[in-house]
C-alpha cells in the first residue's frame, strides 16, 4: 500500500472517530464555582445514575445528606433526604410520607421533585460533600468561604451538533446550563 494512501486512510478514520465522539457524546453532571466560573468537576453519567450532597447544618449540627438521579429529561431528580434532626431549612416529615427513622437518622424516601440547578453557598464549617461513581469531591475544602456552587446535568449531543432537549434557558462556556440561584444549602 502507498505512502499516500495510507495517509488519506489515516485521516478518514481520525474524522470517522471524531464525529462519532460528537454524535454518541454522552451527557455530564458539571460542577461549577458559580462565582469564578471555574470547572470543579465534569463526570459523564446516564439516566438513573444517582450521586449524593451532604453536608453540616449550621443550625442543628446534624449530617445532612440529598440522594438525587440524573432525569430522562437531564435535569436533577431529588430522591431522597437524610437528616439527624429537624431545624431551619430541613423538611418536615407530614402523614403519608414514606419515611423511616433508624440509627438516630430521619431518612424521607421517595421523593419526586425536580429541580435544573443545584445551588448553594459552601463555608468550611458546612463540610459540603459531593459524592458521585465512588469519587468524593470535598467542596468546603476546594472553595473560599462563601463560594457558590452550581451542579448541573449537561445534556448529549445527540447528533449533528444539538444537545438534547430539556429546559435549559442557555450555556455558559463549559457547556453547563446556567440558571438562576436557588439560595443557601439544599
Amino acid at each position: 500500500m502507498s505512502r499516500r494512501r495510507l495517509v488519506w486512510l489515516a485521516l478518514a478514520g481520525g474524522l470517522l472517530l471524531l464525529a462519532g465522539g460528537f454524535y454518541f457524546d454522552r451527557a455530564q453532571l458539571v460542577v461549577v464555582d458559580a462565582k469564578m466560573n471555574r470547572v470543579l468537576l465534569r463526570t459523564p453519567v446516564r439516566v438513573g445514575d444517582r450521586f449524593t450532597l451532604s453536608y453540616l447544618h449550621s443550625v442543628a449540627k446534624s449530617r445532612v445528606s440529598g440522594t438525587f438521579e440524573v432525569t430522562r429529561e437531564y435535569t436533577i431528580g431529588v430522591k431522597e433526604t437524610a437528616f439527624g434532626s429537624f431545624g431551619p431549612g430541613l423538611p418536615d416529615v407530614r402523614v403519608g410520607d414514606d419515611y423511616e427513622v433508624k440509627g438516630g437518622v430521619i431518612r424521607l424516601k421517595n421523593l419526586s421533585q425536580m429541580l435544573p440547578e443545584l445551588s448553594f453557598f459552601v463555608h468550611p464549617y458546612t463540610e459540603h460533600r459531593l459524592e458521585i461513581a465512588g469519587r468524593t469531591l470535598d467542596l468546603s475544602r476546594a472553595l473560599e468561604a462563601g463560594a457558590r456552587v452550581s451542579i448541573t446535568v449537561r445534556p448529549p449531543i445527540t447528533h449533528w451538533g444539538r444537545r438534547a432537549a430539556h429546559s435549559m434557558t442557555s450555556q455558559g462556556a463549559d457547556g453547563a446550563p446556567r440558571r438562576a440561584a436557588t439560595g443557601g444549602s439544599p
